[in-house]
């Protein structure tokens, strides 16, 4: 199992259409974000137009967590609302427009990936896919089987465990998990 911390102040911000995307991970690992040739992708955006288009992507199912505020939306002409609580689930090949300024969390996954899965963690989980991330909604102190790591603000935990051992993960404070199975 390898575990690797990566800090948002380490990343080098790219452009999109409504603002900056930060690449926390891709896999494979020799896959570009630009070819579309991933399984998936770890990344946080700013929202800094309103309204903004999101970039589609054929193929991909997405993840997205506001961090700051809500997240007013026109998805294929119908309004949506989600709060930093909800986790907004969809198809990236869908018509979305957003009219909300902040900053977010994006889980990308093709639809070539066998299972892909985010949730918010409060307590402790036990599980057993080959890559898990978690992702520090504030400071807070991790526990990956009983090896403690501090996460700041921002800062993802990336867990590799292709051998899919069971892996028990603890924290003190609400963070977003994620689980792939590739």
């Amino acid at each position: 199992m390898k575990i690797t911390k990566i800090s948002k102040d380490t990343l080098i911000p790219t452009i999109w259409d409504g603002g900056e995307t930060f690449e926390y991970y891709i896999y494979p690992e020799n896959t570009l974000y630009a070819n579309r040739d991933f399984l998936f992708r770890i990344s946080a955006a700013t929202i800094s137009k309103a309204p903004s288009t999101f970039t589609k992507f054929n193929d991909y199912k997405r993840f997205l967590v506001m961090l700051d505020n809500d997240l007013n939306l026109n998805i294929n002409g119908k309004d949506e609302q989600y709060t930093p609580n909800d986790i907004f689930k969809f198809d990236s090949n869908n018509d979305i427009i957003s009219y909300t300024k902040g900053n977010d969390f994006n889980l990308m996954v093709s639809r070539n990936l066998e299972e892909a899965d985010v949730f918010f963690l409060k307590d402790s989980v036990q599980l057993d896919q080959s890559f898990m991330f978690l992702f520090a909604l504030n400071d807070t102190s991790i526990e990956v089987n009983s090896k403690k790591v501090n996460l700041k603000k921002t800062d993802l935990l990336l867990i590799e465990n292709k051998d899919k051992a069971d892996v028990l993960i603890k924290t003190e404070h609400s963070v977003l998990v994620g689980s792939l199975i590739v």
